[in-house]
């Protein structure tokens, strides 16, 4: 009677005397053939994953040669590091005689595929980490399970996390990553995206920023005989027609600025500085883009960063901008400094309409606008010069009742 072993519930196979090596091999699981010596006779496609070290196997092959039975054996450690359930099944041939031993992982199955993916994937509930696969444990250390999540110092805290919500997006740069962190009550989602992945298949920014400056020149002239014509013309029809060729030539060379800046050093000079002139400062060169009813109300109480004052000032540009296109009528922009654990956080918020929650979702993976006149690399660029502050962006936004921009400067290391 041939003998059955189970390989996940409600899967079971036949020994290798009916169940052929080729299927075997297609299995998404470590399985090997033994002999009876204790010498691997056959390994399908994924048995490299047993080997976290000779000893190790060599400490697996003589537990299983020593029953010729059925047997369960725990606790065996992956490559990867993690610890699953080996089941070992006796082959024997027509006579009744052991011709080797089956030996197959059992334990849930996408666990042990989560642990070869290139995104690294981890899962936390009540301040502390529940769960992580191996590209997670990398980032965050191999004895993460179990571990406080404010034990890493370049997360962001634990109640900061939950107080912000469900609508929350955390993103920041680590270690050749991009770190996205958000909410499903109870529990919080960690992901870590390797960068080369973000960016596969996208222009380099130095590409087109050269093919920008190619452009930028006729540009120019196209726009400069646009406003001679306008000039000349006295039909009204005219002008109108040509006033709207002008905003879209102003928008083109919008566009072509901010690529063209992107290419450029972003070296950050941190020092302290004053936020109010700063916030003066992008305020005013906003308003004539504007035109719109928009309220600017700040609440800063001589509050001093540590940041690049031009470039941070290049950052409340950006989010000023995007605020005032929101914003349909009239509306109140905010501007605070609250103090964190680890750092300074100014915290813009406008009471648009909101950002729906799929852009939410995919804001920092995809160039992503929701105005028809947008070219979306306002918030890209807000998040490049974040990230050169080693800091850490938050937008929180909630439909219907606006957006809140939360960047986290981290406070200068003591000398």
């Amino acid at each position: 009677m041939p003998h059955t072993f189970s390989v996940l519930p409600n899967i079971r196979l036949i020994n290798d005397f009916l169940v052929g090596k080729e299927v075997l091999d297609r299995l998404p699981l470590p399985i090997l053939f033994v002999a009876p010596s204790r010498h691997i006779i056959w390994r399908n496609r994924y048995a490299g994953w047993f080997h976290a070290g000779r000893k190790s196997v060599r400490d697996l092959l003589r537990q299983v040669v020593q029953k010729d039975e059925y047997q369960r054996i725990d606790s065996v450690v992956l490559s990867s590091g993690v610890q699953v359930t080996v089941e070992s099944q006796p082959v024997r041939n027509l006579a009744g005689t052991v011709e080797g031993y089956l030996l197959w992982v059992s334990d849930n199955i996408s666990g042990i595929v989560g642990d070869f993916l290139q995104t690294g994937i981890a899962i936390a509930q009540d301040a502390h980490f529940i769960l992580g696969n191996y590209t997670s444990r990398v980032l965050l250390g191999q004895g993460m399970v179990g571990r406080a999540w404010n034990s890493v110092d370049w997360l962001p805290s634990w109640h900061v996390v939950l107080r912000r919500g469900q609508q929350a997006v955390f993103t920041l740069a680590q270690d050749q990553y991009e770190i996205r962190i958000h909410t499903h009550y109870p529990w919080v989602i960690f992901e870590a995206i390797p960068q080369r992945l973000v960016e596969h298949g996208r222009i380099s920014v130095l590409f087109a920023s050269a093919m920008m400056h190619e452009v930028r020149n006729p540009l120019a002239a196209i726009s400069g005989h646009v406003e001679l014509a306008w000039t000349q013309s006295s039909e009204e029809d005219v002008k109108k027609q040509l006033t709207q060729a002008i905003a879209e030539i102003d928008r083109l060379t919008r566009l072509t600025s901010d690529l063209m800046w992107l290419s450029e050093s972003r070296e950050i000079r941190k020092e302290w500085c004053d936020i109010q002139p700063l916030v003066e400062k992008a305020w005013s060169a906003i308003q004539t883009e504007a035109q719109k009813n928009l309220t600017l109300d700040m609440a800063l109480h001589d509050d001093r960063i540590y940041a690049d004052p031009d470039r941070f000032e290049q950052i409340l540009i950006n989010l000023f901008k995007n605020a005032a296109e929101a914003v349909l009528s009239e509306g109140v922009l905010k501007v605070r400094v609250r103090q964190d654990e680890k750092a300074h956080c100014v915290v813009i918020e406008d009471d648009g309409p909101g950002i729906p929650d799929e852009v939410l979702r995919t804001l920092f993976v995809e160039r992503r606008t929701t105005k028809s006149s947008g070219h979306g690399l306002g918030l890209f660029i807000v998040k490049q010069l974040v990230d050169a502050h080693d800091a850490r962006l938050e937008i929180v936004s909630v439909p219907g009742r606006g957006t809140s921009v939360t960047i986290a400067l981290p406070y200068p290391e003591p000398n």
